[in-house]
């Protein structure tokens, strides 16, 4: 090889190294300002998997869903399907949908609470403190945000995660060191994305304005806003939709055996929840005993606008203000 041709692949080799950063920074810029957030599912492996797949053969029909922490425009969904299917499901038509709610508001509904004694005896279980289950502590000195749940704390680990659950600012009580250390650490420490809200949560749902008290894996209806003001007065609500008040967003899919492959405007989505809810119908032809979720995606991604970037700066800003500065 002569020296002119090393001396040229050197020249490309310097220019390749000098653009790798440049690269590497215009991703990054492209991820921050237009940001995509994946869930998969794997049915060989759970571990590896964001999300779970449930079948509930009375409505033949297969429920999942996932909690991103910031709002997108656009919501695909990717199924894949076993190739074991019966033929009755080759050529089935599932009806798709995507609603917005929170996970714990999944959980079934008890007898409605219509005492003081029976409310009290929820909010304080295994909580021997004057603050009731439910309640956020806020210790000033340190900044820092706790969650209180049958009388044990949780951390939140910052105010994204702490917003995008419902919580506000104003639910917070500024108590003192003394005040947390009345409270054990949870078996979860931190409070995590993928949690659901733990019992003691109040939610307050629209446009009925039913309370709900969150406990034990359901929810139980609160007889009215006076008893619960009897029990805590300074309690407050996550708001949430009536169950089935909000408008889903359906997605008519071909057939099972060719698979499922959804787009949804997130801007349509008019639930109040961070929760997206994903519904698949099968007609009853095909029982659902004979579907067999294989490798499966949900993806957010942002609309590629200047409005996005404003809002992606905005997140930014108020993420940094709100973990460094505000007190």
């Amino acid at each position: 090889m002569t020296e002119e041709k090393l001396e040229k692949i050197y020249r490309m080799i310097r220019v390749a190294i000098l653009f790798i950063p440049v690269i590497v920074i215009v991703i990054g810029a492209y991820l921050v300002f237009f940001p995509i957030d994946s869930y998969n599912f794997y049915p060989n492996d759970p571990k590896l998997s964001k999300f779970e797949i449930e079948k509930s053969p009375d409505a033949n029909q297969l429920t999942f869903g996932v909690f991103p922490l910031r709002n997108f425009r656009y919501i695909d969904l990717l199924m894949s399907f076993k190739k074991s299917e019966k033929a009755s499901c080759a050529s089935a038509a599932p009806e798709v949908s995507l609603a917005k709610t929170y996970q714990a508001f999944l959980n079934p509904t008890a007898d409605a609470i219509t005492s003081e004694e029976q409310l009290r005896n929820l909010l304080f279980e295994d909580n021997k403190t004057k603050f009731p289950n439910g309640s956020l502590l806020h210790l000033k000195p340190t900044n820092e945000v706790f969650l209180i749940t049958h009388g044990k704390k949780i951390l939140f680990p910052g105010p994204e995660i702490l917003l995008a659950f419902g919580y506000s600012f104003d639910n917070m009580i500024d108590v003192e060191q003394s005040d947390i250390d009345q409270f054990p650490s949870a078996d979860q420490k931190v409070f995590l994305w993928t949690m659901p809200h733990p019992d003691g949560t109040i939610f307050q749902s629209f446009p009925s304005h039913a309370l709900y008290l969150v406990s034990d894996g359901k929810k139980y209806p609160i007889a009215s806003k006076e008893l619960l003001d009897s029990v805590w007065p300074e309690n407050y609500a996550i708001p949430v939709s009536d169950p089935g008040s909000a408008s889903a967003l359906k997605c008519e899919t071909p057939n099972a055996a060719k698979g499922i492959s959804c787009q949804f405007d997130g801007s349509s989505l008019s639930g109040i929840g961070g929760y997206y809810l994903f519904t698949v119908n099968f007609p009853t032809n095909c029982a659902i005993d004979n579907i067999h979720p294989a490798a499966s995606k949900i993806s957010f991604s942002s609309e590629k606008s200047i409005a996005t970037v404003k809002e992606s700066l905005k997140n930014i800003v108020a993420s940094v203000l709100n973990r460094y500065f505000y007190k």
